[in-house]
């Protein structure tokens, strides 16, 4: 299935399971570290400042709004299947073959590119869902982180039910990898500058047949 994407695998990658707050711990959640290496962290920084940032809106069911006080930062949108491809062929090793009976397409095209300043956050929420004209669907989140060295601006993921909360610590060059499901937040950058970049495994449209 995965033919079509050149093997461009690192062999230092370290995978750790993220232990999930209350009503999620059986859900699906992971970190990767060492994807790629600060140079190439370094890269996509320098190519998305050149690209240009924007305020980064909140999707809804009316479209994309300026909500500051739930989502604040700004966004770089860069739509490119060469990059998706490079991420994903440093990480499809680790990623299931199909979610809830639906298989694994590749990652989407569309990588957001995050950048948070000193006050800046997203409030607790769900990730939303990418689909595709012909049906073809997100499931699962991936985070890439681009550097580090600030102060604040973890990835919280948050029970509803106990309050609880589960930190995963942005290292440059990490993936974390979870399902759209969890409930979850960025937290509030205290301090420095903060790249990452959002973007999700797709499923096709159809069940694989049992």
């Amino acid at each position: 299935m995965f033919s079509k994407w050149k093997k461009e695998k690192r062999e230092d990658i370290v995978k750790k399971d993220i232990e999930l707050p209350g009503e999620f711990k059986d859900r699906l959640a992971f970190g990767l570290y060492n994807v790629f290496t600060p140079k190439e962290c370094q890269e996509f920084i320098d190519k998305t400042e050149k690209r240009g940032y924007e305020v980064a809106l909140l999707s809804t069911c009316v479209g994309d709004v300026l909500r500051t006080d739930i989502r604040k930062s700004a966004r770089c949108i860069w739509d490119t299947r060469k990059e998706a491809d490079r991420i994903w062929s440093r990480i499809k090793d680790y990623v299931c073959t199909e979610f809830k009976g639906y298989p694994v397409i590749g990652l989407n095209e569309r990588l957001r590119f995050l950048r948070y300043t000193d006050g800046d956050y997203f409030k607790p929420h769900f990730d939303g869902c990418y689909q595709r004209e012909n049906g073809e669907k997100s499931s699962i989140t991936i985070q890439l982180y681009l550097n580090e060295g600030f102060k604040g601006g973890s990835t919280t993921f948050i029970s509803r039910v106990t309050d609880e909360r589960v930190e995963f610590v942005p290292k440059t060059g990490a993936v974390l990898i979870f399902e759209h499901k969890l409930y979850h937040e960025g937290s509030l950058l205290e301090e420095g500058l903060k790249y990452s970049c959002r973007t999700d495994v797709m499923f096709g449209k159809d069940k694989i047949p049992e």
